[in-house]
């Protein structure tokens, strides 16, 4: 019998859904993904913007965006990072400008200078009908009527709806605001996505209903790792994607 990780995540939740092979891999087996081009520069773009809105608001330009992108690639050896990726996706050069647009498009979402985050990289720790959950939010604030935005920047592409729901788009926000409802008592009005490369926001309000499905999810997930860690059995969700699984060598589905 495989023993369940201690606490689940909203993304490791998704992960189980897209594939509970996948899953077993690296909650169960502990194997880890290395870091990828794309993940380098989700990272880099975050942490340029948790610095950027610690500063006072008539700091938060777009000049003041370059020379934190400056700091922050020196202070963190971002170059060194990325000249170690095993696959690269093309030549320092390629990946500043494509991490100062996303930066640059921060602009074109919202006003810096008008938004007062309350928490940035905010770890909450809940439990759900039992289920311990634990995560990272991006940032959030609260709104003219006193209550939370959860906001997460994505630096890559808007999913393609026949790949991706809406409902599972926003399952982890959700998530999030179900967590911070039960440890902290805090309400949620809206979620939302902050698409960088695209400069495009979506957003949903948070209902009753929205919030019982993440909460169903989560629990039902929960029984379902639990069943599979007692079986030995996690099945491979063989899709298109599989093509760009780290784990596809090792999988059983595609190995002999």
């Amino acid at each position: 019998m495989l023993k369940a990780p201690d606490y689940l995540s909203p993304s490791s939740i998704s992960t189980y859904r897209d594939c509970p092979q996948k899953f077993k891999f690296s909650r169960i087996d502990g194997i880890k993904e290395p870091p990828s081009w794309a993940t380098h520069l989700g990272t880099f773009v975050h942490e340029v913007l948790e610095h950027l809105y610690q500063l006072d608001a008539d700091e938060r330009t777009l000049d003041t965006v370059k020379q934190l992108a400056g700091e922050r690639w020196q202070v963190s050896e971002w170059e060194k990072a990325v000249n170690a990726l095993d696959k690269k996706q093309g030549e320092i050069r390629d990946f500043k400008i494509q991490a100062f647009e996303c930066l640059k498009n921060l602009w074109k979402v919202e006003e810096p200078s008008s938004v007062e985050l309350m928490g940035m990289e905010h770890e909450v720790l809940s439990e759900i009908d039992g289920v311990a959950m634990k995560g990272y939010i991006d940032r959030f604030h609260i709104d003219d009527s006193g209550l939370v935005v959860i906001g997460d920047y994505k630096t890559g592409k808007i999913p393609n709806p026949r790949f991706k729901s809406e409902d599972d788009k926003f399952f982890q926000l959700f998530s999030y605001a179900l967590m911070l409802q039960e440890s902290d008592q805090e309400e949620t009005s809206r979620v939302e996505l902050l698409y960088l490369k695209d400069g495009v926001r979506h957003d949903v309000t948070v209902t009753p209903v929205k919030l019982a499905i993440a909460r169903g999810t989560i629990v039902e997930t929960k029984e379902a790792v639990d069943a599979a860690c007692e079986s030995g059995k996690f099945e491979c969700n063989v899709t298109k994607l599989c093509d760009w699984c780290f784990f596809k060598p090792q999988c059983p589905a595609h190995t002999p």
